[in-house]
């Protein structure tokens, strides 16, 4: 019998695990989405991974950021997003919540060399809603 009882432990133990990955996995492939639709200039593609109640830097809805990110785009040729770390925290008390802090790196261009780099420090606050990780909040240095 304590031997059937470990095997549960352990089995429960890895299933755990393996949503925890796949809730991570889930939000790594939402940022790198959004990272490409920014790069190409598909703002609205955006909307999709966003919450419904989203807010940027507590002020800003997705309507603004759009609108951000559009003039942005007019004053550069070409736009990257460069992730350069990026810790994900799934929340111990609300499954449905997560928490990930990155360092990225903007470049706009005006030709074929980069110009305008930042570095900026960003937080997303995620929300899981009907099986898919939606940003909730977003901040960043300015």
């Amino acid at each position: 019998m304590m031997r059937f009882s470990a095997i549960l432990i352990v089995a429960a133990l890895l299933l755990v695990a393996c949503a925890k990955s796949s809730d991570e996995e889930q939000i790594a492939q939402a940022i790198s989405a959004m990272s490409e639709a920014v790069e190409n200039k598909e703002f609205m593609a955006l909307q999709a991974h966003l919450h419904e109640s989203f807010r940027a830097n507590e002020r800003m809805d997705a309507r603004e950021v759009n609108q951000l990110l559009a003039m942005y785009a007019m004053q550069h040729k070409s736009l990257g997003v460069t992730i350069v770390g990026s810790k994900t925290t799934l929340d111990p008390i609300y499954p449905d919540r997560a928490t990930t802090v990155m360092s990225v790196v903007t470049t706009g261009s005006s030709g074929r060399l980069p110009s305008d780099g930042s570095v900026r420090t960003v937080e997303i606050e995620w929300i899981k809603d009907s099986g898919d990780w939606l940003v909730r909040t977003a901040t960043w240095e300015h």
